[in-house]
């Protein structure tokens, strides 16, 4: 099975402030971060931001950019963008996959998305769900899921959490996701100035 990741880039970012992407993080930027963490378990990286026009940060070498074809559709449509291109462009097959994140999610780490890759087993969606709360944006989704993807849309659908019945899924409940990420770090998404200064000055 072939494996590649997604990183949604096109939100507007208004409760931060500031494009998200280009905060600093780590040494470089927050997309820039998120994207050389996952591009040690999945190739190619695919960054989809809202259009042509949206600035992005410098990223690592290989990483590809491409633009939502529906902007401001939601990330629904974004993911089947990115489905698409590893359809058409990269060859991917109904059994190959992809880890699927936002750009606001610098915790997340290579082990992350083996932890999630060795799940999908008989399944072609795996998604967090501590406690029941969905978590379609640290999730793993073969290109079966695609005809789904599409018939959501067609139907108006803009939420990717509409794929774990749509869809062959299993849910990771709580338990299961702490005994490989104590803290839930790789769920965890900064949307505001204080998530961000607290990233970044976290408690001693």
């Amino acid at each position: 099975m072939r494996l590649g990741a997604v990183i949604l880039a096109g939100g507007r970012s208004e409760r931060m402030g500031r494009p998200k992407e280009s905060l600093p993080f780590a040494g470089t930027t927050m997309l820039g971060a998120i994207a050389a963490a996952v591009a040690d378990a999945a190739d190619p990286v695919t960054v989809v931001r809202r259009d042509a026009a949206q600035a992005l940060p410098p990223l690592p070498g290989g990483v590809e950019v491409v633009a939502d074809d529906r902007p401001g559709e939601g990330p629904l449509a974004a993911l089947a963008a990115a489905l698409r291109r590893y359809r058409d462009v990269h060859g991917f097959g109904p059994e190959d996959a992809v880890f699927a994140t936002a750009c606001d999610t610098p915790f997340v780490r290579a082990a992350d998305v083996r932890f999630l890759r060795d799940r999908l087993d008989g399944v072609d969606l795996v998604m967090p769900a501590p406690d029941g709360r969905l978590e379609p944006l640290c999730a793993i989704y073969r290109l079966a899921v695609l005809p789904a993807v599409e018939q959501l849309l067609a139907g108006g659908g803009r939420t990717l959490r509409a794929l774990a019945t749509a869809c062959p899924c299993r849910l990771l409940d709580r338990a299961t996701l702490l005994g490989h990420d104590p803290e839930l770090r790789m769920l965890k998404n900064l949307n505001t100035p204080d998530d961000y200064r607290r990233a970044l000055d976290p408690p001693r």
